[in-house]
This record gives C-alpha cells, sequence and structure tokens, in this order.
C-alpha cells in the first residue's frame, strides 16, 4: 500500500458544455465520468509554519508584486526547489 494521494475527478455534461463555451476543442475534451490520478509531487502541498526574517519575507513580497505573481508564498518555494535541484 502506498502513502501517496489519489486525486478524483468527476466530469458531467454539465461540466462538457462549459469547454465548449469556453473555446476547448473537441479533441481536448476529456470523457464524462470519474478519472482517477496521481498528482506530480510538487502538486501536494504541506502546510508548516517557519520563521523567517522581515527582510527576507519582504524581498519575496516585492519580487512577487513586480512579478505579478499571485503569492510570494509561490515565489519562496520556486526558490527552494531550484536550489535543491541543482544540489543534484
Amino acid at each position: 500500500m502506498t502513502n501517496e494521494k489519489i486525486i478524483e475527478v468527476t466530469v458531467t455534461t454539465e461540466d462538457i458544455e462549459e469547454m465548449r463555451a469556453d473555446g476547448i476543442s473537441e479533441a481536448e475534451l476529456p470523457e464524462i465520468g470519474v478519472k482517477r490520478f496521481r498528482p506530480a509531487r510538487h502538486i501536494l502541498k504541506d502546510k508548516v509554519a517557519i520563521l523567517l526574517d522581515v527582510d527576507i519575507v519582504e524581498h519575496f513580497k516585492k519580487r512577487a508584486e513586480s512579478d505579478d505573481t499571485e503569492f510570494y508564498q509561490t515565489r519562496i518555494n520556486q526558490t527552494l526547489r531550484r536550489m535543491i535541484e541543482n544540489e543534484k
């Protein structure tokens, strides 16, 4: 048994009609029914409390604003991910 999360998505007739209205092509429309899949590992999030220096947080908030990133936490996460990948 694995510890990985499985995501279930139910696609309804109404969903298909909404996608068509949004301009999604017939070839790209999913089939109606329940779809099960494992998300990419980096999509799963863990909520943690972490203490960061004020200047660090301000730096990432300003970068997020200038890059039009919705959340500065996303920018911190991206930076940490690059550091991990560089260590490999």
